[in-house]
């Protein structure tokens, strides 16, 4: 939040430019001011309407234009921040604005006030639709849902530019499209629940579809959907609403669901399912809900769409076991235990109960289905379960072996690394620790040996250092091996990667790697930012190594003079000088 008479310490200089140009050029017009809340006309590529809300510590709280622009702010509403602040400044003001207009409003007869309505009307149809829908509780022949529809259109065609609506276009679209949606949610609030439902029939389907003809990259589009389907749920949730209305909406809802479009784009139909089954129950229509998740089902038996079938059976044992139904929903449980999630549930459930010996089955015949479907992910998360279980009966044997698997399952795991060595004593542990330190060597020697058996170009030392040793010694703390292993790999990267762990101990020793690897990093890089990086490498060594910096300078001395003449580099002497000068 920024004040109004300084904002422009919060906004770019460019967009701040170019509204101080449309201000001082006279594009901003019909400024009005209505407890705190400005609006005004901006006159740019077409007319824009900008709404600002300043509250009474001169703060701007909110803003709106409803150009197409999708940055934080536009050009138009800082246009209109230099006209406020303007009418602010002003010490004597004659009288005004908000004023002259309630003064006119105020001396206008009923009569007056018709003739210019009809004469305007003839002018604006928009206007005559707003205002047939504003007072449509005064006469029951006008067909809302119609009304809604066209203005619907009307805004859609306004948008759309060779049946296509742009990326710039969509978030003025939306911010139109929204303002329909909450006149909605006013009506709710007045509990005219028929009127927000005739607005939700008239564009809920049409703005879904226009998802296929635009480029909603920021989402906007999508989210004036999901409020759409909101105003849907808070009919539905409205106290005292009518039957035949809950009847109205269900078939709607359930026709809703049918057409496709809205499980091909984002989570729309889930909404309208979560109507559906919140108006099921209400209705006593539970079979009814259960009918369509079946015939869905079925809709995809043999085709590749294992989540929305997982989802729909997910979603009917919630909806059973909601209804009390659980004998049918232990049904559909046995039915899908394919399912994961399904799976887990009873597991957890039989941990629950202290029944370890079912859960150990499930989990088992899980690992199966998974290992089956190449799934290696959930199998990890199966073994997961099996330790969790270890822990609790206290299994030791198990316990250890998970907790080692998991310590170096997908890179290093400090967690299940201290769960392991948390089962041994002291004495236990070293032993246990230097045997896999072993076999880990073995094991990375006999495979770089077999892999480079009849390969003369092949590396000097077997790659331990990207093994999980580093990090068992950095643990542990045998830094001295650490080091070992670094000057064994003796690589500028490999080095610096380290280097926090052990500067402290051994700073001479990384010094004798880092200068002559500095010296070569220098020799292959061949571009700016391989420069400044050489640069940046060599200002870090020389703040944790003082004592080196002569050494790392004269790397750097010797490079440039090298580079000075051919092949002559005077990018990077220009890095190189932001450390030698």
């Amino acid at each position: 939040m920024f004040n109004i008479t300084n904002f422009e310490k919060s906004i770019e200089t460019v967009i701040l430019k170019r509204g101080k140009d449309y201000f001082l050029n006279g594009n901003v017009a019909e400024l009005e001011e209505n407890e705190s809340v400005w609006t005004a006309e901006v006159d740019g590529t077409e007319s824009y309407n900008v709404e600002v809300s300043i509250n009474k510590n001169l703060e701007v709280a909110r803003y709106f234009c409803d150009c197409p622009y999708d940055g934080m702010i536009c050009k138009h509403t800082v246009a209109v921040f230099y006209a406020i602040r303007k009418e602010l400044d002003k010490t004597m003001p004659l009288i005004p604005k908000k004023n002259v207009f309630e003064t006119i409003l105020q001396k206008t007869s009923a009569s007056e006030f018709q003739d210019f309505i009809r004469s305007y009307t003839i002018k604006n149809k928009k206007f005559k639709t707003e205002f047939e829908l504003y007072f449509s509780e005064k006469d029951d022949r006008i067909d809302i849902e119609a009304k809604y529809s066209d203005l619907f259109k009307k805004i859609t065609r306004k948008y759309t530019n060779q049946g296509f609506i742009d990326y710039r276009s969509t978030n003025g679209y939306s911010n139109e499209v929204n303002k329909l949606i909450d006149t909605g949610f006013k009506y709710i609030e007045n509990n005219n629940v028929k009127d927000a439902f005739l607005l939700v029939k008239a564009i809920l389907y049409p703005l879904t579809e226009t998802i296929e003809y635009s480029d909603d990259s920021n989402g906007s589009i999508g989210s004036s959907i999901e409020n759409a389907i909101e105003l849907l749920d808070k009919i539905v949730e409205k106290p005292n609403i009518a039957f035949d209305m809950k009847e109205q909406v269900f078939n709607f809802t359930r026709n809703e669901l049918n057409k496709k479009i809205y499980f091909d784009y984002g989570d729309f139909g889930d909404g309208l399912l979560s109507v559906f089954k919140k108006l099921a129950i209400h209705l006593n229509k539970s079979n009814v809900f259960i009918e369509y998740i079946d015939q869905e089902v079925a809709k995809l038996i043999g085709k590749y769409d294992n989540y929305r079938k997982e989802s729909l059976q997910k979603l009917k044992i919630q909806f059973l076991q909601e209804l009390g139904r659980n004998d049918e929903a232990e049904n559909v449980i046995l039915q899908n235990m394919d399912i994961v999630e399904v799976r887990m549930n009873e597991v957890k459930k039989a941990i629950s109960k202290e029944d370890y010996n079912t859960a150990k089955k499930l989990i088992s015949e899980g690992i199966k289905i998974a290992e089956n479907k190449s799934h290696s992910g959930t199998v990890s998360q199966w073994n997961m379960e099996l330790l969790q279980i270890a822990v609790l009966e206290k299994d030791i044997t198990i316990v250890r072996h998970f907790t080692k698997h998991f310590a170096f399952d997908r890179g290093f795991s400090k967690e299940y690394y201290n769960q392991w060595k948390a089962t041994f004593n002291e004495e236990d542990w070293k032993n246990e620790i230097e045997s896999h330190i072993v076999q880990t060597v073995e094991k990375i020697t006999k495979k770089w040996k077999q892999n480079y058996k009849n390969d003369y170009w092949h590396p000097k030392n077997p790659p331990i250092i990207s093994s999980e040793l580093p990090s068992i010694y950095i643990t542990e703390g045998y830094l001295d091996r650490l080091l070992a292993l670094v000057q064994i790999a003796n690589n500028l990267d490999t080095t610096l990667n380290y280097h926090s762990e052990l500067i402290k101990k051994f700073p001479t020793e990384l010094l004798n790697i880092y200068i002559p690897t500095l010296e070569n990093y220098g020799l292959k890089v061949s571009d700016r930012s391989g420069y400044a990086d050489l640069v940046n490498k060599m200002k870090r060594v020389i703040k944790d190594i003082p004592e080196g910096k002569q050494d790392i300078l004269s790397v750097a001395r010797s490079l440039k003079e090298r580079f000075s003449t051919k092949p002559r580099r005077p990018a990077m002497i220009e890095e190189l000088d932001k450390i030698l000068k």
